[in-house]
């Protein structure tokens, strides 16, 4: 029997990595895929808190952000051969409910997960359906493809925002998310971009990757600095970080008509916002979930940016 190591939830917070069964072809859409790299979201941080911040089913391989070189294919699968490079779409879709059937399948309450509901990619090798995988062109280095997932949904939220060079934008939080919400704002064309951050590292950071302020939400004052630099206060604001707080600074910085987005997500988070707030302002607060009809367009960027463009 061929065995692998893969980092396995097996609840309550923990999570060891152990020699397992090495996952085989069993099914005619089967690829079997060598893992080339996997990144960590906090969304797999959430599931080892106590209580979970996010569920995933005990036993499960965790990671569903990842890429790798298929090894093997089932008898049925015609887009892929040995050798290739392929990202993973990591939400099966049950293609019947009545969010796949109008448009809206990324909210799909039938999906199942790579790392969560089934194994992912915290491991040497992993079995993906053909339909889940997309070409990798490969230009694109490991430390980026392993990203693929995480823009795929962001550029899903910047659909939903669709900012303007002329818009104000706060973004809280400077993990790799904020960060890449910086790169995305900055292709959109926005000027004024300030981040909210404690860490001073993640600060100089953001400043390296497009930020025009950065300022520390813990020991200053946001809205008196962005009046101050901007002679106003923000027209979008993203908050990267879905814990409590955030939401209700994020709301005192947002203009009359002013547009909140919600990316971070902890199911341990509360918030307390007055409602009024949001009537009186005709405040818009939206929440992005995953990547919806995204990844190609990830991908692309991706590969851009690999070539100068």
């Amino acid at each position: 029997m061929s065995t692998m190591l893969a980092a396995v939830f097996e609840g309550n917070g923990v999570l060891n990595v152990k020699t397992v069964e090495k996952p085989r072809v069993t099914k005619p859409d089967d690829v079997l895929i060598r893992v080339g790299a996997a990144s960590i979201c906090g969304s797999d941080l959430h599931v080892l808190h106590v209580p979970p911040g996010q569920h995933a089913d005990p036993g499960v391989i965790l990671g569903h952000e990842f890429f790798g070189f298929v090894e093997e294919t089932g008898s049925a699968v015609t887009r892929f051969r040995p050798g290739g490079k392929v990202v993973v779409d990591n939400i099966m879709k049950c293609h019947t409910c009545a969010y796949c059937t109008t448009g809206m399948d990324n909210l799909c309450p039938n999906a199942v997960i790579f790392g969560q509901q089934r194994n992912g990619g915290f491991a040497q090798y992993c079995v993906v359906p053909e339909a889940q995988l997309m070409d990798m062109p490969e230009a694109i280095p490991s430390y980026l493809a392993a990203m693929t997932e995480p823009l795929a949904c962001v550029m899903n939220a910047m659909r939903k925002l669709n900012p303007t060079p002329a818009d104000t934008v706060a973004i809280f939080g400077m993990g790799p998310i904020g960060l890449t919400f910086i790169r995305a704002m900055k292709l959109y064309g926005v000027r004024r971009l300030a981040v909210c951050e404690m860490s001073a590292v993640r600060r100089q950071k953001a400043l390296e990757c497009g930020a025009d302020l950065a300022i520390d939400p813990a020991r200053e004052d946001v809205q008196a600095i962005l009046l101050r630099e901007w002679g106003e206060t923000c027209d979008i604001v993203v908050d990267a970080v879905g814990v409590g707080p955030v939401f209700g600074q994020a709301v005192g910085l947002l203009k009359c008509g002013g547009r909140l987005l919600i990316f971070g997500q902890n199911a341990n988070a509360v918030s307390q916002v007055p409602p009024a707030v949001i009537v009186r302002n005709e405040l818009t607060v939206m929440g992005s979930y995953c990547a919806h009809n995204t990844f190609p367009l990830a991908i692309k960027l991706l590969e851009k940016s690999r070539a100068g463009a």
